[in-house]
């Protein structure tokens, strides 16, 4: 009897033990929201990290696209998702800027937990060579002499490179017409034709029509020139409030526990140090980060508040 209750005593804690080890987070396949369309270089930056990610947890990472409203349309689809780290968001800093610029009501904050900041890169400012000016200065002047005829693009309505675009128009007193598109391959015909006059742009997306000629980068939307072009000179030099830096990141629905935040950070931060990784972000144009949720999170706060702020004083600003 002794032995037979032993038996049924080991058989259950070998049972649970079992369970357990099934729980242990990830035993099924991740799917990976990025907020922007394939092909372009925030895409291809989420399926190089999902590649690696996949291979140390031993789970495939399932890569979907659903672009739109500047990445609310994803962030609001992973934040009502269960909190459970099997759907995880993977988009731009756009989503401290589009709120605002759309007078959502969705509170980025409050409904998901940054996981980790990926990359960071710059925006520049690009123009077709027909539009015949060099420079910054040159282009402001034909814009202020030619109001309302000169338009732009960006990758979407409240989208850093939108709010960069608006920052330069509200400084330099500009009139220029905003044209969203999906990203800058549907833009790029436009361009050529002549139907657009420039763009604020990801540099990896415009960089090699630069280098064939076919556009040319006259500024750039950091506080100091970026390796990529290191001969175009910052907005700043001219209009020293014109900073805006891009960043790309992860995050999850705000109720996820911590021990999953904290298995998501540490692998994407490993995937992050990986030299091949390095090199292939670089590429690209970006600049690797890998930080703790932690700073994650005050950094995506930080600049949710303060674009807020922005955004609120440019009132009236056409857009």
């Amino acid at each position: 009897m002794l032995v037979r209750c032993l038996f049924i005593v080991a058989a259950f804690l070998s049972f649970s033990f079992v369970r357990e080890a099934r729980a242990e987070y990830p035993d099924r396949p991740i799917h990976l929201i990025v907020a922007l369309p394939p092909g372009g270089s925030v895409d291809v930056v989420a399926r190089i990290l999902a590649e690696k990610v996949s291979a140390s947890l031993g789970e495939p990472i399932v890569v979907e696209n659903r672009p739109g409203a500047s990445g609310i349309v994803a962030a609001e689809a992973v934040s009502t998702a269960e909190p459970d780290g099997y759907t995880v968001l993977f988009t731009t800093s756009a989503l401290t800027t589009s709120p605002w610029m759309l007078s959502s009501s969705f509170d980025p904050v409050k409904s998901l937990l940054p996981v980790v900041l990926v990359a960071r890169a710059a925006y520049v400012l690009v123009v077709r060579p027909s539009l015949g000016v060099n420079s910054l200065d040159e282009f402001v002047a034909l814009a202020k002499a030619q109001p309302g005829k000169l338009n732009c693009s960006t990758y979407g309505v409240g989208s850093p490179p939108h709010l960069a675009l608006e920052m330069l128009k509200d400084a330099a007193g500009l009139d220029i017409v905003h044209i969203p598109y999906r990203g800058f391959g549907q833009a790029l015909p436009d361009m050529m034709s002549g139907l657009l006059s420039c763009a604020m742009e990801i540099p990896a997306n415009v960089e090699q029509q630069i280098r064939v000629n076919n556009l040319k980068a006259i500024a750039v939307t950091t506080a100091k020139p970026i390796d990529i072009f290191p001969g175009v000179p910052p907005i700043a030099t001219r209009f020293p409030k014109v900073i805006v830096d891009g960043w790309q990141g992860v995050l999850v629905p705000e109720r996820t526990p911590q021990s999953v935040v904290s298995r998501l950070n540490m692998e994407f931060v490993k995937a992050l140090r990986n030299p091949d990784t390095v090199k292939r972000l670089r590429e690209l144009g970006f600049e690797p980060i890998g930080n703790d949720s932690a700073t994650a999170a005050t950094v995506f706060r930080n600049d949710y508040e303060r674009f807020g702020v922005i955004l609120n004083e440019m009132k009236g600003t056409q857009r």
